[in-house]
Parts: C-alpha cells; structure tokens; sequence
C-alpha cells in the first residue's frame, strides 16, 4: 500500500510541474509578436513578363503557356510564325517570309555573280553565270565566309560555255575563300545597317583557274588590277601545239594544260585557258533589311589565254578569240538565303553534306544550285 500512494504522489508532482511551466511559457510570449510568413513572388504566366522558367509571355497563338509553339518564334513584342531555320513571315501561311536577323547574313546561301562580256567576234554581249556555296559567319557588322564550293559556269550569247564534267570536278575546290588556303586567308566583307535598309560589301578575292597561284597576288588586300600582274602562260599556236607551258596546271588531270570549257552554238569545241579573275562587290545603295534575296553590284575583270582547242572541225580558229569584259555593264552577285543550319528542313535539300568532305556529294549541292538560282540570261538595256 505505502509503494502504490508513492507512485500516485509522484505523477501527481510531474503533472503539477508541467502545468506550472505551460502557464510560464504562456506569460512570455504573451507579449510577442507573430510575423506573417514571407511572401516569395512566383512566376505568373500571362503578366507580360517572361521569366526565367517561361520562353515567352506574349498574347499569341506562338505563345502557349509561355511555352514557345513549334515553327514559331518570338521576341518581347511578339510571336511570328516561323518559315523554317532562320525564315519567319506573317499570317497563318508565312506570309511576306523574310530572314529573323536584319543585317546578319549568318547562314548558307546560294550564289550567282553574274558578269558581262563582249565577244570579239561578233560583237555580241555573252551574259556569264558563276555560281558558289557559301556559308557566312557574322559578328557585328563583320562577316566572314567559312565555307565554300565553286560551282562552275554557264555563259549565252553568241557561244553556250559549260563546264564538261571534268572541270567541275577539277575547279570545285580551288581558290577557297574560307581560309583553308592559309596564304589566302578568309574572305571578309561587312554587312551594316543603314537608313535604306543594310549596306554589304564582300572583300576583292583572285581566282587562278589553270594556272598556277603564282599568277594572283600574294596578298589580296591592295585590290591590284590583273593587268599590273606577271604575263600569264602562253602557247604560240593553240590548235596545233602540244606545249605544257610553264606555270599551266591540270585541274582536268586529263593531261591537258589549262580549264577545259565546252563551247557549243556556231562554233563547237574543247577549249582549254589558262584563266585568272578578280571579284568584289559593295552596295551603292542599300539592301533590303532582313530580305531573302541581295542582289549587291560590284567589279569583274578576267585575264585569259588559249593554251589548246580540240574538237572544233573548220573553225577553230574563231575558238582562240576571246570574249572581254563589258565595261558599261557591271556585273552583280545575287545571293539567295537558304537556312541558317546544314541538315535543316530548308537546307538540305539543296546543301546535301557538309562542303569539302565529299567531293561527289559537293558536285551535288553544285547541281542543286544551279537549279534553284539558274542562269539569267538577260542583258540589261536590251528589250526583253
């Protein structure tokens, strides 16, 4: 009995001393005051405001859920549908397509420098197609080609000029402008905005077809006429002579010294040069901002020698004549945007491998060119 009263006195006092220290902790906090929670503002899709977790916050059918739909783009102001890889446009078809960057040419493009010549013959003007790939880099108003490929010729007027198969194959990689070539570093030019839209200009570049690089400057950059640069290979009579001159390359490997041309019309036949050119181009006035196609004005002039001719019959003498360029009708460069990335919707089917890996692939990509910028052979001044 005295063991179960001790244990009842016991829990007795512990109940006590509780109750006592409740009521002392009750009296000091009597006093205190409760702050409210912090209040951590979360992100509010719909406030116009894209934050770190949403793409955008913008009233558009671009825009859902702050979530950037596919083949949209959009800015702070707004969404436009996107026309694919660097191309965007108005309206549910694209409309009005145009490329997202207003000046920077960044991107591959498909070109066409357009010259004119005037046959010495019959005094005609031949209207001359060359066309190139490129890839432009841009920073700033800078821009620099980073790749490549040389796509060959087609000229009209009194005489059809191609490329035989063999030629394209031998002049594709040659005078590269995007610096794989270190002595000829990599062609620069700028694309700047201005009140009439961008002013573009592409640095003056040599090209040495059939001839060694010996016979273009070493440096490009004091723009020296061809006429101030060494004599060019020569052979005293092209029809009858077998002669590899001196400073005559092969690109063909057939054999043969200098480019090989088809020329075909009134006078058909192989002709064989030794050729050098030189290009540049600036806007006199401004380009489009932003357009898909530049057509930017420029220079040309071409020094070439016949080093043979074959398969021309009677005539092949009129093949050893020459056509020179028309100096009252500048050439041009039209440059065609394609998309921005090689594999992309908009660029593979014209750019089907990166250039200069494969040289067949790179003879397609030539091909599909041609193809989607073709030959204009229109005179300007002439009526149509």
């Amino acid at each position: 009995m005295v063991r179960a009263r001790t244990h009842s006195l016991g829990q007795h006092a512990i109940r006590l001393f509780v109750a006592t220290m409740a009521s002392v902790l009750l009296e000091g906090c009597a006093h205190d005051v409760v702050l409210p929670d912090e209040v951590i503002a979360q992100p509010t899709c719909g406030d116009g405001v894209t934050d770190a977790n949403e793409e955008c916050d913008v009233t558009s059918p671009g825009c859902i859920d702050c979530q950037v739909q596919p083949e949209w783009t959009c800015t702070q102001s707004g969404c436009s549908p996107l026309c694919i890889d660097g191309v965007v446009g108005t309206g549910a078809d694209c409309e009005d397509p145009h490329r997202d960057t207003a000046c920077d040419l960044t991107g591959f493009w498909a070109v066409r420098e357009t010259s004119y010549l005037r046959d010495q013959v019959f005094g005609t003007v031949q209207v001359s197609s060359n066309w190139y790939l490129y890839e432009i880099s841009q920073s700033g108003n800078a821009f620099a080609i980073t790749s490549e490929l040389d796509c060959g010729v087609h000229v009209t007027g009194s005489a059809t000029i191609d490329y035989p198969p063999a030629t394209k194959r031998g002049v594709i990689w040659l005078n590269p402008e995007d610096g794989t070539d270190p002595t000829r570093g990599q062609r620069q030019g700028t694309s700047t905005p201005s009140p009439g839209g961008c002013d573009v200009t592409l640095q003056p570049w040599y090209f040495a077809r059939g001839v060694t690089t010996a016979y273009i400057p070493a440096t490009f950059s004091n723009d020296e006429p061809l006429a101030d640069l060494m004599p060019m290979p020569t052979v005293a009579d092209p029809i009858n002579s077998n002669l590899f001159p001196a400073g005559a390359t092969d690109p063909t490997t057939l054999g043969v010294p200098g480019i090989g041309t088809l020329v075909s019309g009134l006078v058909p036949g192989l002709r064989y040069s030794a050729q050098r050119t030189t290009t540049s181009f600036a806007t006199t006035s401004s380009v489009e901002s932003a357009a898909l196609t530049l057509v930017v004005p420029g220079s040309f002039d071409v020094n070439e020698n016949v080093l043979r001719v074959t398969e021309c019959g009677v005539a092949c003498s009129l093949l050893t004549t020459l056509a020179v360029p028309a100096v009252d009708l500048p050439p041009h460069e039209t440059l065609q945007f394609l998309g921005k990335t090689l594999g992309s919707a908009r660029v593979a089917p014209i750019v089907v491998a990166a250039p200069r890996v494969d040289i067949d692939l790179d003879l397609q990509t030539c091909s599909n060119i041609e193809a989607f910028l073709p030959h204009d052979a229109t005179v300007p001044g002439e009526a149509q």
